[in-house]
């Protein structure tokens, strides 16, 4: 693969699928903060907000790190939509506070 290529799919696969996954687990983050370790509402979603920003970064960086990068691309759908497709499990309305 061309080497411009390569690098404009890392780019995009770090910015756009690390922004996905961590979008996500900032959910479960706050989810797991408000019921696991019972913080107050707003604190648990700026803690889980915070702690989604490691995941942002650990992704950005490892995007460059791998050595296959179609690879990689196709583990960070197959994450969103896992993510995604699970998100019903934390949300408000099958756990009423």
């Amino acid at each position: 693969m061309n080497n411009n290529v390569d690098i404009a799919l890392r780019s995009i696969a770090a910015i756009l699928g690390g922004y996905a996954v961590s979008a996500l687990t900032s959910f479960y983050f706050a989810f797991i903060f408000f019921h696991t370790f019972k913080q107050q509402e707003g604190v648990a979603i700026l803690s889980g907000s915070m702690a989604s920003y490691f995941v942002f970064f650990a992704l950005f960086i490892a995007s460059f790190a791998i050595k296959r990068t179609l690879k990689w691309c196709a583990f960070l759908i197959a994450f969103s939509a896992i993510l995604a497709l699970a998100l019903p499990l934390v949300s408000p309305l099958s756990n009423p506070l």
